[in-house]
């Protein structure tokens, strides 16, 4: 396939925009510029070559002409067929390291180009320029071919076959762990950190073994190979949760640093005395102090929500709450202490009602299956890669793009930068500019297989799984004299138990529990105010999987039941 002869030229485009000036010209120029782009063979209009992050359909296909790559583009709509026009004027038919080298940001502000486009085409014109910046990395490896460029920048599909639960139990190594007495251990403290399947565990492995460098900065094979790697996972994770552009996701080490990320940038930089940040009696401390943090340097005031006698929150009172004043809500998905399943959708609305941005706390929801910031329209989503399979040392902010791109810069240092000199600094395009030094990056790529796995099991079937092993978690409990469950009813939750028994301090059953094989924790669960709330000091948690038994239940029931008899 070679390209058209017949395409216009950057020097063209500069020409003939020069002389236009309203709005409505431009937007009548790239009409008109889209129908010089020649019609894609049907054969080219697939998700292979297809642009995720687009609000239409826009398709690039990328040809090797020696040293050069040539381009072939089209969308469904007229006007991003015309963005498509210029992006194949001032790229195709260039070798991969000018391409990489070629500043399209300047060009587009030469032409004026986003300055009539809605955010939205914006977004578009990032994921393909994005896109062609991806498949000229990929030639640039040894040894590249066609064949292999649009592997290397394709989106998320799972095409394994699903995995049972019944069958999963083989695909954890440390689940076949043994007591020096022989006894199985059984491993029920899932919501501090998940256990990791074989395939992460390799994948990481294999990381190190093959082709470990780092990313974003050298221009040998290994570097390259890791940099695909990596970014192949930012394209994951940002199919899984629905995202515009993987540009959106920003690798931090973890949900903790995430939220102090907000909260150091966006939060400095928009909060003043007076303003007011609302947040909830069920937050882990991780999403408090960073608040508190910030109302102390900013004058700011904090609100609560609270928590029902039901372990509900008090939506009803939501209203009361939120004024004119708020400025930010911080809410938790899924409780870690409850398991209560929050309605988030519900409060995100409420609170843009009042002008309000919202941070969703997805750490305890993400195990469970795919979350979507999209569809709970939330301002920022944050997320720890060690509750969902994943490796520890990994946690995703995603963002807004309009948003992400008004945040100064958190961390100053390598990999966040355009341009350094002594009189200052450019700051670098999303993700980067978020992401200072040499971040986790096997730990990010590793998240590619957890996320396979856990699409492969089903967020539904975990979900039925977990809520079966809590039921008869509870059931077994009730036989103790002044037991207290502290979480709603089983179909508003997902399997998290927890609870205090009258008159026994939870640490007795923990260390018992120990004793017997058993791994619950004990303790405020880093949620003090909770347990505040509800007059009590510390609790037990047992948090169940998906590859937990009902044999581990009874386990765990039996051995509570006997602690208490002590």
């Amino acid at each position: 396939m070679s390209p058209t002869s017949t395409r216009i030229s950057i020097d063209e485009i500069r020409e003939e925009v020069a002389d236009l000036e309203s709005p409505e010209e431009r937007i009548a120029y790239l009409i008109e510029l889209g129908q010089t782009v020649p019609d894609l063979p049907k054969e080219y209009q697939t998700e292979e070559y297809r642009v995720l992050g687009c609000q239409s359909m826009v398709w690039l296909v990328p040809s090797l002409n020696g040293d050069k790559i040539d381009f072939r583009g089209s969308s469904d709509a007229p006007m991003v067929r015309g963005l498509v026009a210029i992006l194949l004027a001032a790229y195709s038919g260039r070798k991969a390291s000018d391409i990489l080298a070629f500043s399209v940001d300047s060009f587009f502000d030469e032409i004026k180009l986003k300055s009539f486009l809605t955010p939205m085409r914006s977004n578009g014109l990032h994921s393909m320029v994005q896109r062609i910046l991806a498949i000229a990395k990929g030639a640039s490896l040894a040894n590249a071919t066609i064949e292999s460029m649009p592997k290397l920048v394709t989106g998320y599909r799972v095409t394994l076959p699903a995995i049972r639960i019944e069958t999963c139990r083989d695909d954890f190594p440390i689940l076949s762990e043994k007591l020096p007495c022989g006894k199985p251990w059984a491993y029920l403290d899932n919501a501090a950190s998940s256990q990791r399947p074989t395939s992460v565990i390799d994948c990481m492995s294999r990381v190190y073994r093959k082709h470990y460098a780092n990313v974003h900065r050298s221009g040998h094979q290994l570097a390259a190979e890791t940099t695909a790697a990596m970014e192949e996972s930012r394209e994951a994770l940002a199919s899984w949760l629905q995202a515009e552009s993987s540009s959106q996701i920003i690798f931090t080490s973890g949900t903790t640093a995430s939220i102090n990320l907000v909260a150091r940038s966006w939060g400095d930089a928009n909060l003043k005395p007076g303003d007011e940040i609302v947040l909830t009696e069920m937050e882990h401390h991780s999403n408090i102090v960073p608040w508190q943090q910030l109302a102390e340097r900013t004058g700011a005031v904090i609100r609560w929500l609270a928590v029902r006698d039901d372990y509900q929150l008090d939506i009803e009172s939501l209203d009361r709450v939120l004024g004119p004043s708020t400025k930010l809500v911080s809410v938790t998905a899924v409780s870690n202490v409850l398991g209560t399943i929050n309605p988030v959708r519900g409060i995100v609305d409420a609170a843009h009602r009042v002008g309000a941005k919202v941070l969703v706390d997805a750490a305890q929801s993400v195990p469970h299956g795919s979350v979507s910031p999209t569809q709970w329209d939330a301002d920022w989503v944050v997320f720890s890669g060690h509750k969902m399979l994943g490796p520890t040392g990994i946690g995703v902010l995603y963002g807004k793009r309009e948003l992400l791109e008004s945040m100064p810069p958190f961390l100053g240092g390598g990999n966040m930068i355009k341009s350094v000199s002594k009189a200052g600094f450019t700051s670098a395009d999303l993700p980067h500019r978020f992401e200072a030094g040499t971040g986790p990056i096997v730990e990010a790529i590793a998240l590619k297989p957890a996320l396979e796995y856990l699409t492969r099991v089903g967020s539904q079937a975990i979900l039925e799984h977990e809520r079966k092993l809590a039921k008869r978690a509870i059931d077994g409990l009730s036989a103790i004299p002044g037991l207290r469950v502290l979480g709603p009813s089983i179909g508003s939750k997902t399997g998290i138990v927890s609870f205090v028994v009258q008159g026994i301090h939870s640490d007795q059953i923990g260390q018992y529990l120990n004793a017997a094989g058993v791994a619950i924790r004990v303790g405020h669960h880093c949620a003090m105010p909770l347990h505040e709330r509800f007059g009590i000091g510390v609790s037990a948690r047992a948090s169940f999987y998906f590859y937990n038994t009902e044999s581990e239940v009874d386990a765990f029931v039996t051995s509570t039941i006997r602690a208490c008899e002590l």
